[in-house]
């Protein structure tokens, strides 16, 4: 089964992050996108997905019993002076079926 949970993260810098959610294990299949965000009460959730001059990036996901480590990577534009806002959808998916060994 398939579960997404949308996060903002207020007043974030590039680095390492943790997020804890029961519904992850450390075999999940977790895929997580990443914008900059706003807080706006007319949208869903109360959060709202932005574009801005930055860049941001989520990369070495790694999930572990009770949640999942990532590391967020924000390249500053020129709109915004850090710290920023950032949006992240969270969704982990069935564990894989099979794993394969090359090399």
């Amino acid at each position: 089964m398939t579960h997404t949970i949308r996060v903002m993260w207020k007043n974030s810098t590039s680095g390492w992050k943790n997020f804890n959610w029961g519904v992850i294990n450390k075999d999940s299949v977790i895929h997580i996108s990443a914008s900059e965000g706003a807080s706006d009460q007319g949208s869903l959730f109360g959060i709202l997905r932005t574009r801005g001059d930055a860049r941001v990036s989520v990369e070495n996901v790694r999930p572990h019993d009770g949640g999942v480590e990532f590391w967020l990577s924000i390249q500053l534009g020129f709109d915004r002076p850090p710290p920023l806002t950032i949006v992240l959808d969270i969704t982990v998916v069935d564990p894989a079926e099979q794993g394969f060994i090359v090399g």
